[in-house]
């Protein structure tokens, strides 16, 4: 009987884990996943360029249109899109 108990409660605990995690991760979207990394390489960047700005005083442009034109990113509903992918979701 205690056996049986156990077997359930890890079979229970394997599905729950399976469904907060895998199962999860695979129901969001690409493009979304793709938004989420296009914002944290731009802060990044600016953060970056804001530093090189203020501790060398050499300041070429802005730091948002100098890493937006590297990684060929444009802005749009205060989030960073890539010209070079296509919108599948």
């Amino acid at each position: 009987m205690l056996g049986k108990i156990i077997m359930y409660t890890a079979i229970i605990a394997a599905a729950y884990w399976y469904w907060t995690g895998p199962y999860q991760d695979g129901k969001v979207s690409s493009y979304d996943t793709e938004l989420q990394q296009n914002n944290e390489k731009m802060d990044l960047c600016i953060r970056g360029k804001n530093y090189n700005a203020g501790a060398t005083g050499n300041v070429s442009g802005s730091p948002e249109e100098m890493c937006a034109q590297g990684y060929n990113f444009y802005q749009k509903d205060g989030q960073w899109h890539s010209y070079d992918s296509i919108r599948k979701g």
